[in-house]
This record gives C-alpha cells, sequence and structure tokens, in this order.
C-alpha cells in the first residue's frame, strides 16, 4: 500500500466537499404541493419528450410511460406488470408475440393501447434518427399485427433476448398512435400521453413534473398525487437540495452521503446489484480496413494499456469514492448468474490487473513512452451520466494514479450526450467512463460493448471479438453459448481491453420524514424504476 494513499484521496476529494458548502447557500425558493415528491438526480442525456432521440435507459419521463414487459420489483424478474400480460418465443427465438393487456389505457384520454401502438412505436424508436444505444435490438424485425391486442415481432436471426430490449432498460417506450396522428410529433413535446402510473403534467429546464392517475388501469395507486425531478449535474447542489428541504431524495455520491446521513436521511438501496462501472480506452477500432483505427494512440499499445491497469488502486477507489459500499470488478460484462461466467479471470485477476506502480513504470518505458508516440497525451473524460454521480471524482482520482506512474494527461470535461455522439461518430479518441447498467445478459452486454453496431460508449472492435460475439448471438446451444462466451471474455481481458472498476447497487438517499421506502430492484440504466412504489411517510 502507497504511503500517499491519504493524501491523494484528500486531493481528488477536496474540490468536491468546498462545493458542497457553497451550494448549500442561497438556493432559491420552488413552490411546492404537500403531496409532492421531488427528487433530485443527474439529467437524462437529452432533456426531450422524444425517447427514441436520448441514449435509450433514462429517459426523464420515464413515470408516464410504460414497455411491454415489466420487472419485479424484488427480483428484476421479467413480469406482466408492463403493457403486455403475456407472450410466445418459437423455439429458434426468431419469433416473439406479444398480448397486450386488455385494459391498458393511455392518459389524456387517448383511448387503449392496440397492436397498432406498438407497431407505430417501434417505428419511432427503430427509425433513422433513432440515437438508442440499443436500437439494434429493435431494428430487423418484419412486424405482424395479428389483431388489436396482439403483435408479432419476426426476426431473421435468433434474438435470445428480446424481452431484455422490452424490458427495464429497453429501448422501446409505448407511444400513442391516435396522439400521433391528430397532432404529430408536437403533440409528444407538449403533452405526451403514455400509460404509467403517472402522467406528465409540465416541464421546464432542469424539472419535470408529474401527477398521479387516479384510475390508473392496472388498478394500484401510488401514495403521492406528484412526482416533480429536478435535475442537475453539480452533486453538490443535489445535497443542498436534500438538505434544505427541497427535494426530498438524491443520488449523491457516496463521498457525500454521510453529510446527508448525519442529518437524518436514509440511504435506500436497489435490491440487486445494479451496475457496473468500467474505464474505456476508447477509440480502438482495429479492424481490418477501418477507417477509424489510429496506430498512433498510446493506448493501441497493449503493454499502455496494461499499464493503465497496474497504475490503479482499486482498494482505494472503492473506499474513497463508493465508501466502501461496493465490489471489485474483474470483467466488464460479466456477471456470475449469467451465462459464460468465468472463476478463472477471477483467480488470475491480482496477477494481471492488481496494483503495481513499479511494473506500470516498466511497462511504459518497454512501450518506448512518451517519445515513442506523436501524442503520448492521456485525455480522460470528467463526465455525468445518469446515475453515476461519482464520474468527476473518478476521473480526477485515475488521473492522479496515471501521473504518478509517468502518464500525461489532461482532464476534459464532456456533456453526456457528446461522449456518445463521438461515438457514434467513430471519433471517441479519449479515455471514458461507462456503466454496464443494469447488469445485462452476457449476449447483450459482448454485442453492446464490442460491436459497431453496439453503444456509442465503448470503442474496442477488432476481428476476433467481432466474431466471436457474432457467433454467440447467432448460437442456441446451450453449452456451445458457454464456451462462446467464456471465450469471448477471456479475450477481452487478456487484451486489457478495459479498466473494470466495481460492482454496486444502485443508492438514492432519501428524508424519512416524507419517504418511508422504495422498492426497486436496480434493472435501469440510472438503476431507479418503480416510481409508485415510493411510500409516503405516515400513511
Amino acid at each position: 500500500m502507497p504511503t500517499n494513499r491519504n493524501h491523494l484521496t484528500r486531493r481528488a476529494l477536496a474540490g468536491v466537499a468546498a462545493l458542497a458548502i457553497i451550494a448549500t447557500l442561497g438556493l432559491p425558493a420552488v413552490a411546492q404541493t404537500a403531496d409532492r415528491v421531488v427528487i433530485a438526480l443527474d439529467p437524462p442525456s437529452t432533456e426531450t419528450n422524444r425517447f427514441w432521440t436520448t441514449s435509450g435507459g433514462f429517459g426523464g419521463i420515464d413515470p408516464a410511460f410504460e414497455r411491454l414487459v415489466g420487472n419485479d420489483p424484488v427480483t428484476g424478474a421479467y413480469d406482466n406488470s408492463g403493457l403486455a400480460e403475456r407472450w410466445e418465443v418459437s423455439d429458434d427465438f426468431t419469433s416473439w408475440t406479444f398480448y397486450i393487456h386488455p385494459e391498458a389505457e393511455f392518459h389524456f384520454g387517448w383511448g387503449p393501447v392496440t397492436a397498432a401502438d406498438v407497431a407505430h412505436s417501434h417505428a419511432l424508436h427503430s427509425g433513422p434518427d433513432s440515437t438508442l444505444t440499443g436500437v439494434q435490438s429493435l431494428r430487423g424485425a418484419e412486424i405482424e399485427i395479428i389483431d388489436d391486442k396482439t403483435i408479432r415481432f419476426t426476426f431473421e436471426e435468433p434474438r435470445i433476448d428480446f424481452d431484455f430490449a422490452n424490458a427495464g432498460r429497453g429501448s422501446l417506450y409505448i407511444y400513442s398512435k391516435a396522439q400521433y396522428d391528430a397532432e404529430g410529433l408536437e403533440g409528444y413535446d407538449r403533452q405526451p400521453a403514455g400509460t404509467g402510473h403517472y402522467q406528465y403534467v409540465e416541464s421546464s429546464p432542469g424539472q419535470i413534473v408529474f401527477a398521479r392517475v387516479e384510475d390508473h388501469w392496472s388498478g394500484f395507486q401510488p401514495d403521492f398525487a406528484e412526482l416533480e425531478f429536478r435535475f442537475t449535474n453539480e452533486a453538490a447542489t443535489k445535497l443542498a437540495l436534500l438538505l434544505s428541504g427541497e427535494a426530498h431524495a438524491a443520488n449523491l455520491p457516496r463521498e457525500l452521503q454521510d453529510e446527508a446521513l448525519a442529518d437524518g436521511k436514509v440511504i435506500i438501496s436497489s435490491q440487486n446489484p445494479g451496475k457496473q462501472v468500467v474505464l474505456i480506452p476508447n477509440g480502438l477500432y482495429q479492424s481490418e480496413g477501418d477507417p477509424a483505427h489510429k496506430p498512433d494512440l498510446p493506448w493501441a499499445d497493449i503493454r499502455i494499456r496494461e499499464a493503465m491497469n497496474r497504475a490503479l488502486d482499486r482498494d482505494t477507489i472503492v473506499d474513497a469514492i463508493f465508501a466502501g459500499r461496493a465490489e471489485k470488478l474483474v470483467r466488464y460484462g460479466m456477471h456470475e448468474p449469467h451465462e459464460g461466467f468465468a472463476p478463472e479471470l477471477v483467480e488470475r485477476f491480482e496477477e494481471m490487473y492488481g496494483y503495481d506502480p513499479e511494473r506500470a513504470k516498466e511497462l511504459l518505458a518497454e512501450a518506448g513512452y512518451p517519445d515513442a508516440f506523436p501524442d503520448p497525451v492521456i485525455p480522460i473524460i470528467s463526465t455525468v451520466s445518469p446515475g453515476s454521480p461519482e464520474y468527476p471524482t473518478l476521473a480526477e482520482l485515475v488521473q492522479i494514479y496515471f501521473e504518478e506512474v509517468g502518464f500525461q494527461t489532461e482532464i476534459r470535461e464532456m456533456d453526456w450526450a457528446s461522449v456518445g455522439a463521438a461515438g457514434r461518430g467513430r471519433a471517441a479518441y479519449f479515455i471514458n467512463p461507462v456503466q454496464n447498467s443494469p447488469i445485462r445478459p452476457s449476449n447483450v452486454a459482448l454485442s453492446n460493448t464490442f460491436l459497431p453496431t453496439g453503444s456509442p460508449y465503448h470503442g474496442y472492435e477488432d476481428d476476433r471479438i467481432i466474431e466471436l460475439t457474432n457467433e454467440v448471438n447467432r448460437t442456441l446451444d446451450t453449452e456451445a453459448r458457454e464456451a462462446l462466451i467464456r471465450e469471448a471474455f477471456s479475450y477481452v481481458y487478456e487484451q486489457y481491453a478495459d479498466m473494470p472498476m466495481v460492482s454496486l447497487a444502485a443508492e438514492i438517499v432519501v428524508d424519512p420524514e416524507v419517504i418511508a421506502g422504495w422498492t426497486y430492484p436496480g434493472v435501469t440504466s440510472n438503476g431507479f424504476s418503480h416510481w409508485q412504489l415510493i411510500e409516503a411517510a405516515g400513511q
């Protein structure tokens, strides 16, 4: 353990603590009703009512909308609490048929939910202007409307996890076709009709207000009459909102939670692990003939990628940034309950990835760093992604560790949408944080991470991992899938394709005098869901 560990921690966190003190002063009052619950959150990638123009996951308007497949609030298992009361899949996983709840209704009198609404929503979400991370899971479908309440999706190749694509982290909200036919997209911008337990009321920059649906089609009624989201990138501002009573819940970075706990606030965690956090050496588009390939990037050299991993003291990162309430991650995308878990990678982790600054320096010397590279500077992105307020502090601490072993670095502040735009343009030549949230099925994680059609936030691609991932997606045999996925995880592990950091639950800090409880499974991009289950104190 290095003697300067505490110094590194204090240096990385001092600025955050100072901001917290300043931000608690001079906040403007915001009118609230006694029955309104206010939640301070990281903003979605884009504040818009058109979900298909966001990166997906948390769209800001989540409480007003539902997907076809629901998730059990405790286990996260797929259930019929979404718009489909049941669904069927063919033996070869190429055909999925969904049967819509007969009682399901749109808000504001736009009528019952039909198969035509699902087909219309699919066309919007899979269209050419879609920026959804998971859009490839929707594209390529032949749509058949069987009757008003039955719709079938048919694909040329197996879609083994199409239920995942339509559940909590899915990329398909169901919008009203009748509203679109009458009002166009402007109607969605003004007052989108969803089917959730809350309906949209109004929005302004940094704020959305919802109202309870008094006679929701499910028969369930939330405790709170109104729900308000307050969005801010500043962790200290969220803390100040919570301490002042302007907000009743906030997703705070763990290093700021103690101050809230000292004020009597409590933490409510997701029922299951909610995400994996990793740093990506982005821009490694290494497939043969790819015009985006840049062989002169320092991290195109595997010795540099190993040195990056060796430079990181993950024990300190877990303690300093995640308050000790996280597990060190071994392989991004790999999760023990899922297919292809490789225990040998866990056993080899310290040998291959363990903190060893002296070995990191040796690797840099072996690679000829910095002289062998036209531009040796390592750009580290400081950003905020929904549900991950720790990212800016993580960037600062990683910069310190990198510089300790001899890397030349710079911090670049960039909003989450711009990180995605750079990735979609295949020009993301920097180090950026990414979260696997929720922890996806193994084949989905591989597809999102290593295929050119996957997430724009990842950037390691070579012919071998693309071949393996495509083979996984074509294979139905259980044993063959296990072996292929295990081989894929082992391959990118040995390539030092990324810097695995932590696995952890989603956490939100609440005022117990207002919120008595909240059961949510951790199945969305920011971890939070099941807004209708927020319990009011004193009920």
